[in-house]
């Protein structure tokens, strides 16, 4: 087996002279890849909460893309990914909260160490197939 480098730049004149099925192609390899990303980090997530799985999402797609999690339906995604601290149930006078810290479980951080191969693989296809369509 050959290994070849090869640098974004590379990838981005590869990608300005594919044609429009490719360029599909490429943003379908991307979301892909995110997608094996975001079912690590829900399965790692799923072992200390119920609502943090089913806020773990994909977004972008074209060019790039982005997992997140947290947001309305699981205020507590960020602080685990960040150890940070948050209040406890707060009410009245923001001043007047108590905070604590949040033990850091980092989620995300844990799904790409645990599953970053697995979705570069999945990515990496798409050099195979510029390198058919652009005889590289």
């Amino acid at each position: 087996m050959s290994v070849t480098q090869v640098t974004s730049s590379q990838l981005a004149t590869y990608r300005a002279a594919s044609t429009p099925a490719l360029k599909r192609a490429v943003a379908a390899r991307l979301r892909e890849a995110a997608q094996i990303l975001a079912d690590a980090a829900r399965g790692i997530s799923g072992g200390f909460s119920k609502r943090i799985p089913a806020s773990v999402r994909i977004m972008g797609g074209t060019t790039e893309v982005f997992i997140v999690a947290g947001g309305e339906s699981a205020p507590n995604g960020a602080p685990f990914e960040n150890g940070s601290w948050h209040p406890v149930f707060a009410s009245g006078d923001r001043g007047k909260w108590h905070w604590a810290k949040q033990p850091h479980k980092p989620f995300l951080e844990e799904a790409i160490a645990s599953a970053g191969d697995a979705a570069a693989e999945a990515f990496s296809a798409i050099i195979d197939d510029w390198c058919k369509e652009l005889d590289l």
